[in-house]
């Protein structure tokens, strides 16, 4: 059994925006400059998310981030937002080495998903309710799920296909690019604003382990967290093989509460609950799902999971693990992204050298 965000209640223009700050250590002027992105999206924004850069066990690479993810249920809102003067006068001041970004997306219901374990409220269903469903356990069930929700904004015969095919996957008559893999070592000064192909597909996935007894702890270190590393690894990796554009992961406190905090560094309180989160950019959905089913590990990964949670797993009624998944399918409209001084290869900077 799995929960969908239910989207049926109205035409939903969402906006989704991912904002980041770089340092190499944190220093008061960092903070500083962290705590006044904060304060000034938690002052629109339904709700707003802080993720600390964690390797998850993996080498290391480029610098520290504070990422926020901040939600909008309106579009509108954001629009009129984006256009205060205390907005505009923080973005607009930002210095050619600031090590600041953002990517932000405009999505309609058509091209939005978010699934998740349990009846718990992450992210987007924190704003909005869940529905259960018995659409799971399948590939392509991503896609299928994008089609229960139409709209105006997506054609009935929308593939979410890519402009683009990587250099590992020739044969086609679109323009092929080779992608880098990973952030860069230098920082490129001033603004750089990234034109994006038609259908990008972002991902963010979510886990936390509420008090979860040591049985499931157990099952987890033995039968989960063997083939997800394997999986994360791959993607990274093998960038060219499954359309990765850019892959970070985070660790981030769940918040009980819908209000902010007043301090994005304030101490973690007992009942913030650890969440470890990946967030990637896949040239469309169709390399997002060839490269889940193609891994072996990742295949491994879903087969253990299901055999442990689903009906008749020895974790189905006492398993307290939440794992979640947002998806988004972007126009090339309706995204805008913009890196000031960050380093080279951060987020979708990439996609400036291919416009």
């Amino acid at each position: 059994m799995v929960f969908l965000t239910d989207l049926n209640s109205g035409e939903y223009v969402f906006t989704y925006g991912v904002f980041g700050v770089q340092y190499e250590t944190l220093t008061a002027e960092k903070k500083k400059q962290i705590a006044t992105l904060y304060s000034l999206l938690s002052q629109s924004a339904d709700r707003v998310d802080h993720l600390q850069t964690q390797n998850h066990g993996f080498p290391s690479v480029g610098p520290s981030s504070s990422t926020f993810i901040a939600y909008w249920i309106s579009s509108e809102e954001y629009e009129k937002w984006k256009e205060t003067s205390s907005w505009k006068e923080f973005w607009s001041g930002l210095p050619d080495d600031a090590g600041v970004w953002r990517e932000v997306m405009t999505v309609p219901k058509s091209r939005f998903m978010h699934a998740s374990s349990q009846e718990v409220g992450s992210g987007m269903s924190s704003l909005l309710k869940l529905k259960q469903s018995s659409d799971e356990g399948y590939w392509g069930v991503y896609r299928h799920r994008l089609s229960e929700t139409p709209d105006e904004h997506t054609a009935p015969d929308d593939t979410f296909t890519s402009p683009y095919v990587t250099s590992a996957n020739t044969g086609s008559d679109r323009p092929v690019i080779d992608i880098p893999k990973g952030v860069g070592s230098s920082i490129r000064l001033g603004r750089v604003t990234p034109s994006i192909p038609n259908n990008l597909c972002f991902v963010r996935e979510g886990q936390r382990q509420p008090h979860c007894p040591k049985e499931e702890i157990d099952a987890w270190v033995e039968s989960i967290n063997p083939h997800a590393q394997a999986w994360i690894t791959h993607l990274n990796e093998e960038r060219n093989r499954t359309g990765v554009v850019s892959l970070t992961t985070h660790l981030g406190y769940e918040n009980p509460s819908l209000e902010p905090l007043t301090d994005p560094f304030a101490d973690v309180e007992e009942e913030r609950i650890p969440e470890t989160n990946q967030l990637a950019y896949f040239l469309d959905l169709a390399h997002f799902e060839l490269a889940g089913r193609s891994h072996r590990g990742h295949v491994q990964l879903r087969k253990n999971a299901m055999e442990l949670y689903g009906p008749g797993g020895k974790l189905s009624t006492m398993g307290k693990a939440v794992l979640y998944v947002e998806l988004c399918v972007l126009k090339s409209g309706d995204m805008d992204a913009e890196y000031i001084g960050c380093m080279e290869g951060t987020g979708l900077m990439y996609l400036n050298d291919i416009s």
